[in-house]
């Protein structure tokens, strides 16, 4: 008797742990239908912003993590604490990749951030002096695509004709004898414009100049292979690439909904990557 006693109340505790991981598998799983997003910059709060409604149709929610620079949401995406963020290019990619031993992964290009050489007092490329500085960004991957426009405008060329992850080392001829000295982080370009005259940034962070359209762009990088790769993009792990989560979320930002978005809102600074 006492046997099948102690039996009955083994199958019961069992039974109670059954139904208890069986209740963490529901919630595990009604988690998972959360897609969590790092941004840092205009529009991509907004898209993502546009696009809610339509992932909570396919049943998910989506959560956005803003943040004021780009090394936190790689750092978070690598440590398996966001599913994705939309903060960077390729390049930059790959060389967080390689100085952090990650596995990043590009998901889908969104658009492709103008870049152009500004001048408050020059109307062409031949009115440029010699031995004129131009006021560069700071950090190397943004340096070297500066390089590169420069290059697509004549002023420079390059040894074995280099293309990506350039220096001054690699400027094989520079007839102008053009001064690169003068460089500043993006976010303080557009204000050492104002005491320089002369830059290579992007509209976004022009956008305190108050210019209109193109004015003030002496040169406007042209797309080709290597700027292909400079487009903003939605950004996961290798591991989490093929999830439902980034097939739904992918699906989504390149919808026409978004696209008309990118060309409504944003075409002052940016062309679609789909």
């Amino acid at each position: 008797m006492m046997k099948k006693i102690l039996l009955l109340l083994t199958v019961l505790v069992l039974s109670v742990s059954v139904i208890g991981c069986q209740k963490d598998a529901v919630v595990d799983n009604e988690e998972d239908k959360e897609i969590v997003v790092g941004v840092s910059f205009f529009p991509m709060k907004e898209i993502l912003e546009l696009v809610k409604d339509d992932l909570k149709e396919d049943g998910y929610d989506i959560k956005i993590e803003e943040f004021t620079d780009y090394q936190t949401p790689n750092n978070l995406l690598k440590n398996n604490e966001l599913d994705a963020n939309m903060i960077q290019h390729d390049y930059f990619l790959q060389s967080f990749n390689d100085a952090n031993d990650a596995k990043l992964v590009t998901i889908q290009p969104l658009y492709h951030a103008t870049f152009a050489l500004y001048s408050q007092d020059l109307t062409s490329i031949d009115d440029i002096e010699n031995g004129t500085s131009i006021t560069m960004p700071d950090d190397a991957t943004n340096f070297s695509r500066a390089l590169h426009l420069l290059g697509q405008a004549g002023l420079l060329t390059f040894k074995d004709d280099k293309t990506v992850g350039l220096t001054v080392e690699d400027i094989d001829s520079n007839p102008k004898e053009l001064v690169f000295e003068d460089q500043v982080p993006l976010t303080s370009l557009a204000q050492r414009y104002t005491e320089t005259g002369i830059a290579v940034m992007y509209p976004t962070y022009a956008k305190s100049l108050e210019l209109e359209g193109e004015e003030q762009r002496l040169y406007v990088e042209e797309q080709d292979s290597v700027t292909e790769g400079y487009a903003i993009s939605l950004v996961s792990r290798d591991d989490n690439k093929d999830s439902e989560k980034m097939k739904v979320l992918k699906k989504h930002l390149t919808s026409d909904k978004v696209r008309q978005f990118l060309i409504d809102e944003y075409s002052w600074a940016s062309s679609p990557a789909f």
